[in-house]
């Protein structure tokens, strides 16, 4: 895999989506491999943090601006500093439509299920809304905290596949960093 800074000369998340596909131009088959997340975007420059099963090539909608191999060692027992953007869904049983939560407590026990190879605390947390021109605005929620690792492949397996809905729009990025 790889992790790389990047870019992107777009302004809301549809553009975002396919100025990060245009990274990948030289994908026969166009399969998704990469999660990304917004992390700086002021009027200047708009920075996604991505990770990558294939190398990332700049094109005229993202430019590379640092990338490297990265290949996650996690155990069991070891604690670590986690980011996520996440969109957290809920799906209505009797009407099978999905919902957005937006209660702060449900949306850390939404988090608490999704990783559930780790004990999970959130130290802060952070509602915005995101919109699109191709769709409606999304509820997406920054979760921080420290989680201690109970089962290292069920967490690698979170990190590399990412975590809830709207993957293609800049959510599901789950960033560790192991802690002192």
């Amino acid at each position: 895999m790889y992790i790389s800074l990047v870019a992107l000369n777009a302004t809301d998340s549809y553009e975002q989506h396919q100025a990060i596909w245009s990274l990948f131009a030289d994908m026969p088959e166009r399969k998704r491999d990469h999660l990304f997340r917004i992390e700086n975007n002021n009027n200047s420059q708009m920075v996604a943090l991505l990770q990558s099963a294939t190398e990332p090539e700049s094109s005229e909608q993202a430019e590379v601006l640092q990338s490297k191999i990265f290949n996650p060692s996690l155990s069991a027992g070891e604690y670590y500093k986690f980011k996520l953007v996440a969109n957290p869904t809920k799906r209505l049983s009797k009407e099978r439509n999905v919902i957005e939560i937006k209660d702060e407590k449900e949306q850390v026990e939404w988090l608490q299920r999704k990783l559930l190879g780790a004990n999970v605390t959130v130290t802060a947390i952070e509602s915005t809304l995101v919109s699109s021109k191709k769709s409606f605005k999304s509820r997406f929620v920054t979760f921080e905290g420290i989680l201690q690792i109970t089962d290292a492949a069920q967490i690698h397996r979170a990190i590399v596949m990412g975590i809830g809905r709207k993957k293609h729009a800049g959510a599901g990025l789950l960033s560790l960093a192991k802690t002192a």
